[in-house]
């Protein structure tokens, strides 16, 4: 049988699904960030969205975006719509990029928070991602061909191990917050309040004596919350490709997504799913064959050899 495989383009040695524009990645490899800068870097599927919505709901006591437009215009995705956009933020965001360290636009003067996920659930929520979105034409892949791509880092954005080492040898600069999937999930309060003291005096007074406001970026960044609300705006997002696309006001590398994406939908892939799925611990244990799971723990062991990067789940259930 043949393996099918997503549409990817190939950019300097690294990949990127078609629908991003070549020049614009170029640019923002490029870009030099200001001092107030804050970056939400990840691997795919590692916890960026649900970051990004944490993050914003610190930076803005409690309020998140209500429209897609006013969400992309908060927190730009580097890659995606270059560093064009930035200048034009209506209010406080963040930068998304999933680059590795070393293709960071990297100031001591900005701030980053990384996100790390286990690579057995990263690998499963990956799949589901590139299944669903028209633009890789993957609507009818098989797990058994992304797992390939993914253990040989030959998916968009390239290696999970080589991003996730990157940046975990920077874990303890003082303008990088690093923090874990799992860690966010078990225990969510905490993270906020670290989140907050990373951010700035500013955001950690305004939850210090404020536990209203503190169980509303709890509740409001809940997978529940976050499944009925930002969800939502990430389908209008393909249900109105079509219209972004020809729309001038829409950033460039929006356009380019859109109409990459509108163009897929009229060949017949589909956006059968939600952009967020289930957001699961432990998804290996009943989605991973025991062949599977044995050769990414092989990758895991050869990848990482040298690193106690793994220490990071070795408490996960």
């Amino acid at each position: 049988m043949v393996k099918k495989t997503p549409k990817y383009i190939d950019v300097d040695g690294y990949k990127y699904c078609e629908c991003f524009v070549p020049d614009i990645i170029r640019a923002a490899i490029n870009y030099k960030p200001n001092p107030n800068d804050v970056f939400v870097a990840t691997y795919p599927k590692c916890g960026t969205t649900w970051m990004i919505q944490t993050m914003m709901l610190v930076l803005n006591k409690g309020k998140v975006p209500n429209t897609i437009e006013e969400y992309f215009a908060l927190c730009p995705f580097l890659e995606m719509l270059g560093p064009e956009e930035i200048p034009h933020m209506p209010g406080k965001g963040c930068i998304k990029i999933h680059f590795p360290f070393n293709l960071t636009p990297y100031s001591s003067d900005a701030k980053y928070v990384y996100v790390a996920r286990n690579p057995k659930d990263c690998c499963i929520s990956f799949y589901h991602h590139t299944k669903l979105f028209p633009a890789y034409y993957f609507n009818d892949g098989s797990f058994d061909d992304f797992f390939d791509l993914f253990i040989e880092g030959e998916t968009d954005f390239n290696d999970y191990f080589d991003n996730l080492l990157s940046w975990y040898e920077h874990r303890n600069d003082p303008n990088i917050f690093f923090v874990t999937y799992e860690e966010m999930k078990q225990n969510p309060k905490k993270t906020i309040k670290e989140l907050a003291e990373f951010l700035g005096q500013e955001y950690s007074s305004a939850l210090a004596d404020n536990e209203e406001l503190l169980n509303e970026i709890v509740e409001k960044s809940s997978f529940e919350y976050m499944k009925k609300t930002t969800n939502k705006l990430f389908v209008e997002m393909i249900d109105r490709c079509e219209e972004y696309a020809e729309n001038p006001k829409a950033p460039r590398g929006f356009r380019a997504w859109s109409r990459y994406n509108a163009n897929a939908i009229k060949d017949g892939q589909g956006f059968n799913g939600s952009f967020l799925r289930n957001g699961a611990i432990g998804d290996e244990k009943t989605e991973l064959t025991p062949e599977q799971e044995e050769r990414l723990n092989k990758r895991i062991k050869e990848k990482t050899e040298g690193s106690d990067v793994m220490k990071l789940w070795e408490n996960m259930k």
